[in-house]
């Protein structure tokens, strides 16, 4: 069995290392270029309205680019405007707070990583390896002879490109989830359904979850407040009321009155490795789950996947 993983690794890392970045090019190539001399209401704003991947911190003192702006910067420029003392400001208090600072000198209370970035050469076996590495979803492909940044690279990206494109032997993968030993099974964090939102949020942000499962007393799942609910949640004006419940936020911001559920996949017993990657891709949210008896049991990302494989 041992054999059989590493050759599974094996295969995707070769078919991984022969891909080059030019290949995960949006056609677009479009980028949002944010100057660091904004103010994070402005922050925003922009990244609101042009809704990207992610966005790029121009720096006009040194003439580079100096970070990236995900939903994960979004979840943390909110949470950052309360403490225990701020949960029931005005709304007009907290539109203050966010005019009255800039994205560098938020940059700089938050210890703001410094940019990553691949180059439009690099191999994607590479380009993975530093997305697992340094625990990033996104960074940005950097075209050195035109010193452009072209493009966003993405786990989500990723998978999409290897589903479509690995044309290896396939029975390799025909083997049962429960003999590659991957994903989360134990400390899996979660919330109790009754939590407030910016309770749940504050979750989110200390543990960098991209998904947090909603429990009630019986730890059955009741909802799911994802990542990508942040713009939703900050356009719908919920996050200028931060002890609102986390569940009335998710009815709200999901069409499907599940409170985000349906939007994680379902993995089984039955399930293989080759069935795993198919749920994953077909997955609005590319997250996997299995049940124990209606409890939680395991859950499987984009990341866990590569993560095993390199």
């Amino acid at each position: 069995m041992e054999e059989h993983r590493e050759a599974v690794k094996q295969s995707v890392s070769k078919f991984l290392r022969s891909e080059s970045l030019y290949e995960m090019v949006p056609a677009s190539g479009q980028v949002l270029v944010l100057e660091k001399g904004l103010s994070l209401l402005d922050v925003i704003e922009l990244t609101l309205a042009h809704r990207q991947e992610a966005a790029l911190v121009w720096d006009p003192d040194s003439l580079g680019f100096v970070g990236v702006i995900t939903d994960r910067d979004l979840l943390e420029m909110i949470i950052s405007q309360y403490d225990e003392d701020d949960m029931h400001l005005e709304e007009s208090q907290i539109i203050t707070k966010l005019k009255s600072k800039t994205l560098a000198t938020w940059r700089e209370e938050t210890n703001n990583s410094q940019l990553i970035l691949v180059n439009s050469d690099d191999n994607l076996l590479s380009a993975t390896q530093l997305l697992k590495n340094h625990r990033l979803h996104r960074i940005p492909i950097l075209d050195q002879k035109q010193n452009l940044v072209i493009g966003i690279l993405s786990m989500e990206s990723v998978l999409k490109f290897f589903v479509e494109n690995y044309v290896a032997d396939s029975s390799l993968f025909d083997q049962f989830l429960r003999d590659f030993r991957l994903g989360t099974s134990s400390h899996i964090i979660t919330s109790p359904a009754d939590a407030s939102l910016i309770q749940a949020l504050r979750v989110m942000a200390s543990h960098k979850l991209s998904s947090l499962p909603l429990l009630d007393e019986n730890d059955k799942i009741l909802g799911v407040l994802f990542l990508s609910d942040i713009p939703q949640i900050i356009r719908s004006g919920y996050y200028l009321n931060p002890q609102t419940p986390v569940l009335s936020v998710l009815e709200t911001v999901n069409e499907s009155g599940d409170y985000g559920v349906s939007r994680f996949g379902i993995l089984t017993d039955e399930d293989s490795m080759k069935s795993l990657i198919q749920k994953l891709a077909a997955s609005p949210e590319r997250k996997l789950y299995k049940l124990n008896e209606n409890q939680l049991e395991l859950i499987v990302t984009e990341s866990d996947l590569f993560g095993y494989f390199i």
